[in-house]
Protein backbone atom coordinates (compact mmCIF):
# COMPACT_ATOMS: atom_id res chain seq x y z
CA UNK A 1 0.00 0.00 0.00
CA UNK A 2 1.49 3.69 -0.34
CA UNK A 3 -0.25 6.29 1.88
CA UNK A 4 0.64 9.80 0.85
CA UNK A 5 0.17 12.40 3.87
CA UNK A 6 0.08 16.23 3.26
CA UNK A 7 2.25 18.18 5.74
CA UNK A 8 2.23 21.81 5.69
CA UNK A 9 4.65 24.24 7.68
CA UNK A 10 3.15 26.90 9.59
CA UNK A 11 3.91 29.80 11.97
CA UNK A 12 4.42 28.92 15.18
CA UNK A 13 1.11 28.40 16.84
CA UNK A 14 2.83 30.32 19.94
CA UNK A 15 4.59 32.88 17.96
CA UNK A 16 3.95 36.22 17.05
CA UNK A 17 1.31 36.71 13.82
CA UNK A 18 1.96 39.43 11.48
CA UNK A 19 0.62 40.43 8.20
CA UNK A 20 2.79 42.27 5.69
CA UNK A 21 2.66 45.58 4.92
CA UNK A 22 3.38 45.42 1.52
CA UNK A 23 2.05 42.50 -0.02
CA UNK A 24 -1.21 42.04 2.53
CA UNK A 25 0.02 38.19 2.97
CA UNK A 26 1.00 36.82 6.38
CA UNK A 27 4.74 37.17 7.25
CA UNK A 28 5.83 33.55 7.66
CA UNK A 29 9.21 34.63 8.60
CA UNK A 30 7.51 36.88 11.39
CA UNK A 31 8.16 33.79 13.92
CA UNK A 32 9.48 30.38 14.22
CA UNK A 33 8.00 28.35 11.27
CA UNK A 34 7.47 24.35 11.93
CA UNK A 35 5.42 21.73 10.43
CA UNK A 36 1.68 21.61 11.52
CA UNK A 37 1.05 19.68 14.64
CA UNK A 38 -1.94 18.37 12.62
CA UNK A 39 0.09 17.23 9.66
CA UNK A 40 2.48 15.19 11.97
CA UNK A 41 -0.58 13.51 14.03
CA UNK A 42 -1.83 12.38 9.79
CA UNK A 43 1.67 11.17 9.58
CA UNK A 44 1.89 8.98 12.88
CA UNK A 45 -1.40 7.80 11.49
CA UNK A 46 0.06 6.39 8.27
CA UNK A 47 3.45 5.03 10.23
CA UNK A 48 1.20 3.52 13.01
CA UNK A 49 -0.45 1.56 10.28
CA UNK A 50 3.21 1.13 8.36
CA UNK A 51 4.45 -0.51 11.52
CA UNK A 52 1.76 -2.84 11.67
CA UNK A 53 2.11 -4.05 8.22
CA UNK A 54 5.44 -4.42 6.32
CA UNK A 55 5.26 -3.39 2.66
CA UNK A 56 3.42 -0.34 3.25
CA UNK A 57 5.20 2.90 1.67
CA UNK A 58 4.68 6.42 3.15
CA UNK A 59 5.21 9.69 1.45
CA UNK A 60 4.67 12.90 3.01
CA UNK A 61 4.00 15.53 0.13
CA UNK A 62 4.08 19.52 1.10
CA UNK A 63 3.77 22.59 -1.22
CA UNK A 64 5.88 25.54 0.27
CA UNK A 65 8.75 27.69 -0.01
CA UNK A 66 11.99 26.09 -0.69
CA UNK A 67 12.85 27.20 3.01
CA UNK A 68 10.18 25.18 4.00
CA UNK A 69 12.54 21.70 3.03
CA UNK A 70 14.38 21.67 6.25
CA UNK A 71 10.77 21.43 8.14
CA UNK A 72 9.04 19.14 5.88
CA UNK A 73 12.30 16.82 6.35
CA UNK A 74 11.08 16.20 9.96
CA UNK A 75 8.45 14.14 8.37
CA UNK A 76 11.36 11.92 6.89
CA UNK A 77 12.84 11.86 10.26
CA UNK A 78 9.96 10.70 12.16
CA UNK A 79 9.87 7.49 9.40
CA UNK A 80 8.07 8.62 6.21
CA UNK A 81 10.27 6.61 3.17
CA UNK A 82 10.67 9.87 0.78
CA UNK A 83 9.48 13.50 0.11
CA UNK A 84 7.83 15.36 -2.37
CA UNK A 85 7.77 19.10 -2.43
CA UNK A 86 6.03 21.92 -4.84
CA UNK A 87 8.52 24.57 -4.77
CA UNK A 88 7.56 28.08 -7.28
CA UNK A 89 6.91 31.28 -6.69
CA UNK A 90 3.91 31.47 -8.69
CA UNK A 91 2.29 29.73 -5.56
CA UNK A 92 2.62 32.49 -2.84
CA UNK A 93 -0.37 33.69 -1.53
CA UNK A 94 -2.18 30.68 -3.40
CA UNK A 95 -5.86 30.75 -2.32
CA UNK A 96 -7.56 27.00 -1.12
CA UNK A 97 -9.00 26.14 -4.99
CA UNK A 98 -4.97 26.59 -5.98
CA UNK A 99 -3.42 25.00 -3.32
CA UNK A 100 -5.69 22.39 -3.99
CA UNK A 101 -5.28 21.73 -7.82
CA UNK A 102 -1.65 21.98 -7.45
CA UNK A 103 -1.74 19.08 -4.29
CA UNK A 104 -3.84 16.89 -6.26
CA UNK A 105 -1.50 17.03 -8.92
CA UNK A 106 1.50 16.12 -6.97
CA UNK A 107 -0.53 13.29 -4.81
CA UNK A 108 -1.05 11.67 -8.87
CA UNK A 109 2.69 12.54 -9.54
CA UNK A 110 3.58 10.46 -6.38
CA UNK A 111 1.04 7.59 -6.98
CA UNK A 112 -1.57 6.55 -4.03
CA UNK A 113 -3.63 4.63 -2.35
CA UNK A 114 -4.83 6.47 0.52
CA UNK A 115 -3.88 10.28 1.21
CA UNK A 116 -4.15 11.42 4.65
CA UNK A 117 -4.46 15.22 6.02
CA UNK A 118 -5.15 17.30 9.06
CA UNK A 119 -9.03 18.79 9.10
CA UNK A 120 -7.71 22.21 8.64
CA UNK A 121 -4.25 24.15 9.35
CA UNK A 122 -3.43 26.13 12.01
CA UNK A 123 -2.80 29.39 9.87
CA UNK A 124 -5.18 29.61 7.38
CA UNK A 125 -8.14 26.98 8.94
CA UNK A 126 -10.17 26.42 5.46
CA UNK A 127 -11.22 22.81 6.75
CA UNK A 128 -12.02 22.28 3.14
CA UNK A 129 -9.01 21.56 1.44
CA UNK A 130 -9.01 17.53 2.09
CA UNK A 131 -12.76 17.31 0.44
CA UNK A 132 -11.88 19.92 -2.85
CA UNK A 133 -8.77 17.30 -3.20
CA UNK A 134 -10.60 14.37 -3.21
CA UNK A 135 -13.17 16.11 -6.11
CA UNK A 136 -9.94 16.99 -8.12
CA UNK A 137 -8.54 13.07 -7.52
CA UNK A 138 -11.59 11.69 -8.53
CA UNK A 139 -11.67 9.20 -5.46
CA UNK A 140 -13.93 9.06 -2.00
CA UNK A 141 -13.53 11.41 1.18
CA UNK A 142 -13.74 10.45 4.49
CA UNK A 143 -13.22 13.48 6.77
CA UNK A 144 -13.00 14.92 10.28
CA UNK A 145 -11.79 11.64 11.33
CA UNK A 146 -11.89 11.15 14.94
CA UNK A 147 -10.66 7.43 15.01
CA UNK A 148 -9.39 5.78 11.74
CA UNK A 149 -9.18 2.07 10.76
CA UNK A 150 -7.41 0.93 7.68
CA UNK A 151 -7.53 -1.68 5.81
CA UNK A 152 -6.45 -3.53 2.66
CA UNK A 153 -9.14 -2.54 0.52
CA UNK A 154 -10.66 0.51 2.53
CA UNK A 155 -10.77 3.21 5.52
CA UNK A 156 -13.63 3.42 8.21
CA UNK A 157 -13.39 5.75 11.69
CA UNK A 158 -15.61 7.87 13.56
CA UNK A 159 -16.32 11.46 12.94
CA UNK A 160 -17.70 13.59 15.58
CA UNK A 161 -21.23 15.27 15.21
CA UNK A 162 -23.67 17.83 16.84
CA UNK A 163 -26.05 15.23 17.22
CA UNK A 164 -23.48 12.02 18.69
CA UNK A 165 -21.22 10.44 16.40
CA UNK A 166 -21.38 8.83 12.85
CA UNK A 167 -19.32 6.09 11.18
CA UNK A 168 -18.11 6.39 7.87
CA UNK A 169 -16.39 4.30 5.13
CA UNK A 170 -14.69 4.18 2.32
CA UNK A 171 -12.99 1.86 -0.38
CA UNK A 172 -9.43 2.83 -1.45
CA UNK A 173 -8.34 4.88 -3.15
CA UNK A 174 -9.71 7.27 -0.73
CA UNK A 175 -8.85 10.74 1.03
CA UNK A 176 -9.19 10.67 4.60
CA UNK A 177 -8.75 13.93 6.99
CA UNK A 178 -8.31 13.56 10.73
CA UNK A 179 -8.94 15.84 13.72
CA UNK A 180 -6.55 16.22 16.92
CA UNK A 181 -8.41 13.61 18.74
CA UNK A 182 -5.92 11.14 17.41
CA UNK A 183 -2.38 10.41 19.43
CA UNK A 184 0.31 12.75 19.56
CA UNK A 185 3.24 12.02 16.89
CA UNK A 186 6.28 10.40 17.63
CA UNK A 187 9.56 12.40 17.91
CA UNK A 188 12.11 11.94 15.61
CA UNK A 189 15.24 10.18 17.35
CA UNK A 190 18.89 10.54 16.04
CA UNK A 191 18.71 7.21 14.10
CA UNK A 192 15.46 8.95 12.41
CA UNK A 193 17.16 12.36 11.91
CA UNK A 194 20.68 11.05 10.32
CA UNK A 195 18.43 8.53 8.10
CA UNK A 196 16.35 10.92 6.81
CA UNK A 197 19.40 12.57 5.09
CA UNK A 198 19.31 9.95 2.68
CA UNK A 199 16.31 9.41 1.78
CA UNK A 200 14.51 10.88 -1.37
CA UNK A 201 13.35 14.01 -1.21
CA UNK A 202 11.86 15.38 -4.68
CA UNK A 203 11.26 18.85 -5.54
CA UNK A 204 9.52 19.86 -8.24
CA UNK A 205 8.14 23.56 -9.79
CA UNK A 206 4.68 23.90 -11.24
Amino acid sequence: MKIVVLVKEVPDTYGDRKLSLETGLADRAASERVLDEIGERALEVALSYADANPGTEVQVVSMASEDAAATVRKGLAMGAASALQVVDPGLAGADLGVTARVLAAAVQRAGFDLVITGNLSTDGSGGVLPAMLAEHLGVAQATALSAVEISDSGVSGTRATDAGTAQVSATLPAVISITEALPDARFPNFKGIMAAKKKPFETVSL
